[in-house]
């Protein structure tokens, strides 16, 4: 008896006897990023469908649309029947999203393909395109850092981290710590899956004391470390060379393992050099260098990553051919090593783009190319 996939009424995907000779080929899409992030608003009317190479599949004419499947909510699906007659033929295929109002938009990635052997077949559930540059799975990252400054005379209450990748941010200390009784704070963060760009992340601790501690009386406080009107202080990574006290620290995310526990970070080295301090930290390459931004051609999003012989002033921004700034991506101090930044354009037109690094004195610049 043959069978094939049905819906039923509920809107769940069974498997159902039937008489024809076809075959069926359930097409799964996670739909649940683009969302989150704008890109695609089934409330306002836009619709995913499915395109390819093989009949009843059509490159520019017949489109299958995707529903939202009822038991996973974000990923939409759809049944295609294909004539057992065409067994043994490789399939090329894509989704689209084709908004309410505007072009419609492809995936940037190849095209995807499977072998159609004339049986019922299930692919894979995949993100709309790939979810290029960023993080297929969620990852948590525990840190712990070693409260050791010399506050003899102070009480620290609160221990915060910042960071350059949500959920940390530079903005504001809501991501705290918690005590652990032996001089060490930690926290575990989930770095969330289509948001989270593959590549390093930069981050940096923050304490809140109920008075200054006394070194900053006795050592100065070149880099303003202590803010007397919050009472929070940077973690203070200074050295014999006063441009290193605001050093980021960094760990480098992948799909490559849904945890990650980040070696115990020092508040207040005693040593020289900060990357001879903290363990994880890349060396230092041998000059400034700026990467071509990955994927090229691009959509919806990129990494564009950038390499520093030395802590650097750094402004990274996109432009377009006509010399208008779209958006300004980095600007701060960020330590010598390799740093990346994901970029997901919005509301762009397709088209050639400048992206710009300047890092102190030097400017080095690339072009991209967004495609819709």
């Amino acid at each position: 008896m043959k069978y094939l996939l049905a819906m039923m009424a509920c809107g769940a995907m069974v498997w159902a006897p039937v008489g024809a000779r076809a075959s069926a080929v359930l097409f799964q899409v996670d739909m649940s990023v683009q969302e989150e992030e704008g890109n695609f608003a089934p409330g306002a009317g836009d619709r995913v469908v499915v395109r390819g190479s093989l009949a009843p599949l059509e490159w520019d004419g017949t489109t299958f649309p995707l529903a939202e499947s009822v038991l996973d909510p974000g990923v939409y699906e759809t049944i295609v029947d294909f004539d057992d007659a065409n067994a043994g033929t490789p399939v090329e295929y894509k989704f689209v999203m084709v908004p309410s109002g505007g072009a419609d938009i492809w995936e940037s990635v190849n095209n995807r393909t499977f072998l159609f052997e004339g049986e019922d077949k299930i692919l894979d559930v995949v993100y709309f395109d790939d979810l290029a540059g960023y993080t297929h799975e969620d990852v948590t990252v525990t840190f712990t850092v070693d409260q050791n400054d010399d506050c003899s005379s102070c009480i620290i209450d609160q221990i915060s981290i910042r960071g350059a990748v949500a959920p940390l941010s530079w903005d504001h200390d809501d991501q705290l710590l918690s005590d652990n009784g032996d001089g060490t704070w930690s926290v575990s963060l989930l770095f969330p899956a289509g948001t989270t760009p593959i590549g390093s992340v930069a981050y940096k601790y923050r304490a809140h004391a109920d008075v200054k501690p006394e070194r900053f009386d006795m050592l100065g406080d070149p880099c303003t470390a202590w803010d007397d009107a919050t009472q929070w202080m940077w973690q203070d990574l200074r050295h014999t060379h006063p441009g290193d006290c605001f050093a980021n620290l960094g760990f480098d995310v992948d799909d490559g393992s849904p945890s990650i526990t980040l070696p115990v970070d020092t508040w207040y080295p005693r040593a020289t050099g900060v990357a001879g301090d903290q363990p994880g930290i890349p060396s230092m390459p041998a000059r400034i260098s700026l990467a071509q931004n990955t994927p090229n051609p691009f959509n919806p999003a990129t990494v564009i990553r950038f390499e520093l012989d030395a802590r650097q002033s750094v402004t990274l921004t996109v432009y377009d051919l006509a010399g208008r700034q779209v958006e300004c991506l980095l600007q701060g101090s960020f330590a010598a090593g390799r740093h990346s930044v994901g970029w997901r354009p919005k509301s762009l037109a397709s088209g050639t783009y400048i992206y710009r690094l300047r890092a102190g004195d030097e400017t080095v610049q690339r072009s991209m190319v967004l495609l819709k």
